[in-house]
């Protein structure tokens, strides 16, 4: 028994002795304790080419980690913006497209004048789209969602109108996010965004989509239970630049609808304001409404209710009779 315990004690150092001369090492030039498998390669370049290495044989789970490595230690090399990229590409390889998103992202963030931004800015925008129609996007290959991803579709678009506003995707970015927002049915949001893209790119081919949803989304807006005036002159508003702006547009009968539609709304409002009055016996400020009508909506049904009550008025002599025109 004396025999086997100098033994057993001898095995045990050994065993506990391993891991350390292993798996960890002694930097002079730090004064800690490493591990060898979690430090970079010596050089950018060295370290680049083992993670591209890794890339080229599809490993890449290894491969991200390793691009990601050299851009941790690395973050001023002039291999850096490449690595960030790469790993965006590791990302949308393992499926993974919303921290494909986020890895670019940082770069157009920290590299913003790397020769990686336009490509950046060009796989931000696919992953949105993939969101936005609810797949999950490869570079070759796509794989269908249950449902799109909309409020990432949104985070996407966002940050490329933010970083990028003027580029290749900036008008195709801004009128997506109008796009999300109205399937989100936010539709002030959505109003703002494709009132920004008639505002700022007014040479986009993107213009009469934009004016037609923007006009779409305030009628939306004016059809919530609490009535909104504002929102209704904003609705005709666009609506009647869209028709003015893009007569050979596909969308004219509907937008002429929706405009009709507008101005019945409109007369109805000031059908109900002037019958309040009239109840009110307040006669004078009645008929202003019912003259309005008349004036601004004589296209609408309202019109000849209005001219109804104004004659109605005239002969019980609440007001006087309307001046015959010479």
């Amino acid at each position: 028994m004396r025999g086997r315990l100098p033994l057993f004690c001898l095995i045990l150092s050994l065993v506990a002795a391993t891991p350390v001369s292993a798996y960890w090492i002694w930097t002079p030039k730090t004064g800690k304790w490493v591990n060898p498998k979690t430090q970079p390669k010596d050089t950018p370049d060295e370290q680049f080419s083992y993670a591209n290495d890794l890339y080229e044989r599809r490993d890449y789970a290894r491969a991200v980690r390793e691009f990601l490595r050299l851009v941790r230690h690395y973050p001023k090399a002039s291999q850096a913006p490449d690595a960030q990229y790469f790993a965006g590409q590791c990302y949308e390889q393992l499926h993974q497209p919303y921290q494909a998103f986020l890895t670019y992202k940082k770069l157009l963030e920290t590299y913003p004048y790397s020769g990686r931004f336009k490509d950046a800015v060009a796989r931000s925008y696919v992953i949105g789209e993939g969101f936005f129609n609810g797949v999950k996007v490869r570079p070759i290959q796509q794989i269908p969602l249950a449902v799109p991803a909309l409020d990432k579709a949104a985070e996407v678009f966002e940050q490329i109108v933010s970083q990028a506003p003027y580029g290749e995707y900036g008008d195709k970015a801004q009128c997506k996010l109008g796009q999300t927002y109205r399937k989100l049915g936010q539709y002030g949001e959505a109003l703002k965004a494709f009132e920004k893209l008639v505002q700022e790119y007014k040479l986009s081919p993107l213009l009469e989509e934009a004016r037609y949803n923007a006009a779409y989304c305030a009628k939306q807006l004016s059809l919530k239970p609490a009535y909104d005036q504002e929102s209704t002159d904003q609705a005709i508003k666009w609506f009647e630049e869209f028709i003015d702006s893009h007569p050979g547009s596909e969308l004219l009968p509907e937008a002429q609808q929706s405009l009709q539609q507008l101005r019945g709304h409109k007369a109805e409002s000031s059908f109900k304001v002037a019958e309040f009055y009239a109840k009110q016996k307040k006669w004078a400020s009645a008929a202003f409404y019912y003259r309005r009508i008349v004036e601004h909506y004589a296209d609408t049904p309202w019109a000849a209710q209005a001219v109804a009550r104004l004659t109605a008025l005239e002969q019980a002599g609440h007001i006087p009779p309307a001046r015959a025109a010479s």
